[in-house]
């Protein structure tokens, strides 16, 4: 293999670390070779140390220049300069080296003194950059996957191709402060994807799922796809905005565990209220047990066994039912209700309304379901609210105060217990009903290749609760549709950010949601790569995120980070970065990263090239004041 020049020489080796003696002549910015212009070596450059028939890569770590006439030693010093007297020494780590025109990464040969050193060609660099190794699944050279470039590298300013499968059939995570390129980058690397394979092949086998916190990316046109590729959810919670709906089975809304988390009920009295009232819903549902036979029912009982609390509080579930109901029979019914009166000294309920009539005699029951205590009417009227639809809010509501009235029946709860549990449910689930709507099963149908969850008009909580209810539901399906020992679909969820939802630190939710979420996320980033499930999380502070979520990523592009804490937990995770990356981090300019992970070799620089369409990218450019005031 031939090299362009020779740069110098190898003057000291102490272990893997290389000392490069320049030569004199060598100090020039480019030079021209054969017609191509190739730039100087520089800190983060690549050369090749020529050993034999080997030829072994290096990583410029360092550079230093040394006066050998005015040491730090020397009594006087002598300011004209002698070409003779500076020596220039590059510090530089072993990569590998090239095997049959192929780069093998790992150290396996080590130079010795006087070999000569040369600057790479533009085909080694890329060779470099491409990390080809041999794939242990299919043994063949990755060099025959597909490859996508996002931008140049920074030190060589080549185009950079990065292997698709080895990049998407991974966690990727992109992190970076406000305006360092993050969105781009994102944006940059799906429009890439969908570019060079195409999207109607993609759309065959995978799926895409993106949440989108801010509304950034909530468009037709983003990634470069088509409209019919694109399936936009809008959910709105502010008052008098109306959004779309998102479609949640049964099995997933109804679980005790998120209902629990949900409405922050406590472990020892308002969790098993949850499994109780869940339980009487499913066997209410199995055999054909409507309102009809529950409110009335517990209507009865309420004057029978004369509790004064308990009808108290079924006057309030006439009272939340008869919101949407007028006409003179009802208004009777109502008068009825409000006619029964409690007596306090003998403690039983009685009715004046059309002469005495008390609940507490031998003819009490006979009482009970006269007309006078307006049960017939009770009885009729459930059958047509049955009969009519009601929504799912509505009936959980109702469903929730039946159970707590039954319960207080039969001694298994206290009012003042469960009470405030009702009412976080009813003012939980008037919010999600805006947004939501609960469905039998999953209907099977056909996909968009991307789907776009926007939260930009939702409310805290809700920002905190559905992303990860859609996540749960999403992966779930595509576990149940998937076969682990063959895999022939994939489903890709892509969160922008990130740190909203995947924080270990706030707690803000509550305790019990923020650990369910946890380790949601923490299972599908541990075990989502052996159903094909593979997560795009993208973040301007890393910190706030799960250490154990940080660690699982295989692929990583990391723009400008300069809190200590951000730079500190890249540091701990990131086993792929070298020093001399790790220092850079800081002083990145914007839409520059760093790639890093399983895919490469090792770490690379790039500058990532912008979306040019604005439909194409997302909604995160920098707002231009002066054009702005001058219109």
């Amino acid at each position: 293999m031939s090299h362009p020049l020779q740069i110098g020489t190898v003057v000291e080796v102490r272990g893997t670390r290389i000392k490069v003696q320049v030569d004199k002549d060598m100090n020039h910015s480019t030079f021209i070779y054969k017609g191509d212009i190739i730039n100087n070596i520089s800190v983060n450059g690549f050369v090749i140390i020529k050993k034999g028939f080997l030829d072994l890569v290096g990583k410029i770590d360092a550079e230093y220049i040394e006066d050998l006439l005015n040491t730090k030693i020397s009594q006087e010093k002598d300011d004209r300069y002698n070409k003779g007297s500076i020596l220039r020494i590059l510090e530089i780590q072993i990569l590998g080296y090239f095997d049959n025109q192929l780069f093998r990464n790992g150290i396996r040969h080590l130079p010795m003194i006087g070999n000569l050193v040369y600057i790479p060609g533009k085909q080694e660099v890329l060779d470099i950059y491409s990390g080809i190794r041999t794939d242990t699944i299919t043994s063949r050279s990755l060099k025959e996957e597909n490859c996508f470039s996002i931008g140049k590298s920074i030190v060589e300013d080549i185009p950079v191709k990065l292997p698709i499968n080895s990049f998407f059939a991974s966690h990727i995570g992109i992190f970076g402060n406000t305006g360092s390129g993050k969105s781009n980058t994102l944006a940059k690397l799906y429009f890439e994807l969908f570019e060079t394979v195409g999207s109607p092949h993609i759309k065959k086998k995978s799926s895409f799922h993106l949440i989108d916190f801010n509304g950034e990316y909530a468009h037709k046109g983003v990634f470069g796809l088509k409209d019919a590729d694109i399936k936009i959810i809008d959910l709105k919670t502010f008052e008098g905005a109306k959004g779309d709906k998102l479609k949640i089975a049964t099995k997933y809304f109804y679980n005790p565990e998120v209902l629990s988390i949900l409405f922050s009920a406590k472990e020892q009295t308002q969790k098993p209220f949850i499994k109780r009232l869940l339980k009487r819903m499913e066997y209410a549902k199995e055999n054909g047990w409507g309102l009809k036979n529950w409110l009335p029912n517990l209507f009865a009982k309420s004057l029978i066994h004369s509790s004064r609390e308990i009808f108290e509080f079924i006057k309030e579930i006439i009272d939340y039912l008869s919101l949407n109901k007028s006409g003179q029979e009802h208004e009777i019914f109502l008068g009825k209700i409000k006619s029964i009166q409690w007596n306090t000294q003998k403690n039983y309920f009685f009715s004046n309304r059309s002469g005495f009539i008390a609940f507490n005699t031998i003819d009490a029951i006979q009482n009970l379901y006269s007309e006078e205590s307006g049960y017939n009417y009770l009885l009729n009227w459930c059958s047509e609210i049955e009969k009519s639809t009601i929504g799912w809010c509505d009936e959980f509501i109702l469903n929730s105060k039946l159970q707590l009235v039954n319960d207080m029946l039969n001694r298994y709860a206290q009012f003042d217990h469960i009470n405030p549990l009702i009412h976080r449910i009813e003012s939980k689930v008037k919010e999600l009903e805006q947004i939501i709507e609960i469905i039998e099963e999953s209907r099977e149908v056909a996909a968009p290749l991307l789907s776009i969850y926007s939260f930009r008009e939702c409310s805290s909580d809700i920002k905190k609760v559905m992303p990860s209810l859609i996540a749960k539901m999403l992966f779930e399906d595509h576990k149940r549709k998937t076969n682990q020992e063959n895999i022939n679909q994939t489903m890709h969820l892509i969160i922008d950010e990130a740190h909203n939802i995947l924080s270990s630190q706030s707690m803000k939710e509550g305790k019990g949601w923020h650990n369910y979420r946890l380790e949601l996320f923490e299972e599908m980033i541990k075990e989502g790569r052996k159903f094909g499930c593979f997560l795009t999380i993208c973040s301007q502070r890393p910190f706030d995120i799960s250490p154990t979520i940080i660690s699982q990523i295989h692929n990583y592009f990391i723009h400008r980070l300069v809190n200590n804490k951000d730079l500190e937990m890249i540091d701990n995770t990131i086993a792929t970065l070298d020093k001399v990356s790790k220092a850079a981090i800081p002083t990145l300019n914007s839409g520059s990263c760093i790639v890093s992970g399983t895919a490469l070799s090792m770490p690379v620089f790039i500058q990532v090239e912008q979306v040019h369409e604005e439909t194409k990218r997302p909604s995160s450019d920098n707002v231009d004041l002066c054009r702005l005031w001058k219109t």
